[in-house]
């Protein structure tokens, strides 16, 4: 080698030496300086709620951090049981991630991560690192903890869920006639065919092979709207009606249309007030305004003065603005030894998916408890009816397989599938029962603002009280879930006096820290559930938070008394750290 070459060599190597050097000694400042790192995490300690721990994070760095061609990130990761970590999210430091406050590039985040009991004792660490772009050189700082554990208060929640299969009334109704209805936007005649629409379900019944058919179809308009409204929708639901059979009526059967006298508009707006969860007093006052002998607009005014006004125009008003058609026919029926044979050859594909109708399938579903079957034979009946009883009941299925399902993934998927279907019997069939299950479905999975919504869009749609009652009490669990205790008290007035309602005002009052309140609530709850371990063991977190040590032994052994998994949950309880030496706390473990 010439003295030229082995001189540049020796050249090269110094510089790249020189550069390693530098950057390794750029890494080592970077992390140092990070020591002096302020981070905030709220709440502390962290809170499970729901399915989910949430919680901010807010890091500030020394502004000598940022530097050109390096990056500074930070790993967030929870580590509980036998050394298991799950990582959460990261935070870079980099241009355009951070603002300055008082000088410090500073970063807020968000995070949450999936609850679950074996996560109660664990702990919340950060640890960063400073990188090299170029070179992706890493130098790493020390895991730092900066939370200890959940605190599983807000879990005490008392929810329902409970989505019921639509029911068979084969045997009493398969002659009865189906009733579809379809609601319109406010001063408006123009069907939709979008979201919400039930035309798709009316092209199948105007499809269906029968000899006759006699249709009926009415109308109604909300007391804002124009006179001739409800007229118009009666003139437009009728039109597509003849539109489509002429289009659709393949077999030339016998079809009559009837259009009804419109419905009163005050008599209806009555009765489903008189079915709404509003105190009796302001239900008296809007029955009274709409039975009076003011004229339209005069009734309109009064109404828009009293306390109803609100829920009215929420949830009345939308409701009344709809036109309905009845489908009347008959068809023969079949044993049922038969139909189950039929229904399996269908859902098995070794019949004609019209062998049964939509009814017939549905009656079959409940002659089998295993789900499997049940949902191979509402799939059957979607296939041949696109019905939606049998699509509502197809999701009650999965979300009964996904109770049963321990993996995590394969439970969501099968919400996921539930949700699916209930979605489209709602489209289908929008009424506060269906959307009831569809928003309870979306509450199971974790979805907490679709099922807001869709608890939102049921009270809207009315029903009976006991079914708004229903509604408003697992409204009012979710709200307390995402924080909203105002919003869950407001919905637990016209949730009922039952235990629900007293136990989840208990738990709002608890965690809005109004100690008194909510013990007077939890007592309400054991009065009608005497001896309640959820009751008793809520009442001991009140007594830990207030230092009441004899009430906290009192309820603290009571629950573990009445359920005996409230010990170990009052051994990993944070509420009772600070009793864990203590007499009272002691003395409740002697049962």
């Amino acid at each position: 080698m010439s003295c030229y070459k082995k001189k540049s060599a020796a050249l090269f190597f110094y510089i790249a030496l020189i550069a390693f050097v530098t950057s390794s000694c750029t890494l080592h400042k970077m992390v140092r300086l990070a020591k002096k790192q302020e981070i905030i995490v709220q709440p502390t300690p962290l809170v499970a709620n729901g399915q989910q721990v949430e919680f901010e994070l807010k890091v500030s760095m020394p502004p000598n951090i940022i530097k050109d061609g390096y990056r500074y990130k930070m790993d967030v990761y929870y580590e509980y049981g036998e050394q298991q970590r799950e990582q959460i999210g990261a935070i870079n430091f980099e241009f355009g991630e951070f603002l300055y406050e008082n000088g410090w590039p500073t970063i807020t985040r968000q995070f949450s991560f999936p609850y679950a009991p074996k996560k109660n004792k664990g702990k919340l660490f950060v640890q960063g690192m400073a990188i090299e772009k170029e070179t992706e050189d890493v130098k790493y700082s020390d895991a730092k903890q900066i939370a200890t554990g959940l605190i599983t208060t807000p879990l005490l929640i008392v929810r329902n869920n409970e989505i019921l299969f639509i029911p068979d009334s084969y045997a009493n109704e398969a002659d009865k006639p189906a009733l579809l209805t379809f609601y319109f936007e406010e001063n408006n005649a123009r069907l939709r065919s979008h979201l919400g629409s039930n035309l798709s379900v009316l092209d199948q019944y105007i499809m269906d092979n029968v000899a006759t058919q006699a249709v009926t179809i009415t109308a109604s308009q909300s007391p804002d709207e124009t006179k001739e409204m409800a007229q118009k929708r009666l003139e437009a639901m009728e039109s597509y009606y003849r539109a489509k059979l002429d289009a659709l009526n393949y077999n030339n059967k016998k079809v009559t249309i009837k259009t009804l006298p419109l419905k009163s508009t005050w008599e209806q707006l009555v009765t489903k007030i008189k079915a709404s969860a509003l105190p009796k007093a302001v239900i008296q006052e809007v029955a009274t305004i709409a039975s009076s002998n003011l004229s339209d607009q005069e009734k309109d005014a009064a109404l828009q003065k009293t306390q109803a006004n609100e829920y009215l125009q929420l949830y009345v008003y939308p409701a009344l603005r709809f036109a309905e058609v009845t489908i009347n026919y008959s068809r023969d029926k079949k044993s049922d030894y038969e139909l189950y044979l039929l229904a399996k050859k269908i859902s098995d594909e070794k019949a004609p998916a019209d062998a049964l109708t939509e009814q017939e399938l549905q009656h079959a579903a409940t002659l089998t408890p295993l789900l499997a079957e049940k949902k191979q034979i509402y799939e059957a009946a979607i296939k041949t009816t696109n019905k939606w009883p049998a699509y509502h009941n197809l999701g009650k299925v999965y979300v009964e397989m996904a109770r049963k399902e321990y993996r995590i993934k394969a439970r969501q998927a099968l919400l996921a599938k539930a949700i699916h279907n209930l979605t489209f019997a709602g489209f289908r069939n929008p009424t506060a029962p269906v959307y009831y299950s569809l928003a309870s479905a979306y509450h199971v999975r974790g979805d907490k603002l679709e099922a807001l919504q869709y608890y939102d869009y049921a009270i809207k749609l009315g029903g009976n009280p006991e079914e708004l009652k229903r509604i408003f009490a697992d409204k009012a669990a979710l709200e307390i879930e995402i924080g909203q205790f105002d919003d869950a008290i407001e919905s637990l007035k016209y949730s009922g006096n039952g235990y629900q309602t007293q136990m989840n005002l208990g738990l709002s009052y608890l965690l809005k820290e109004n100690y008194e309140g909510a013990q007077e609530f939890y007592n309400r709850a054991l009065e009608l559930q005497p001896n309640d371990a959820l009751a008793n063991y809520s009442l001991a977190v009140i007594a830990a938070r207030t230092k009441n040590e004899p009430m906290l032994t009192t309820h603290l052994r009571q629950s573990m008394r009445a359920d005996n998994s409230f010990t170990l949950k009052a051994i990993e309880d944070m509420e009772f750290d600070a009793y864990r030496a203590e007499q009272a706390y002691k003395d409740a473990f002697k049962l």
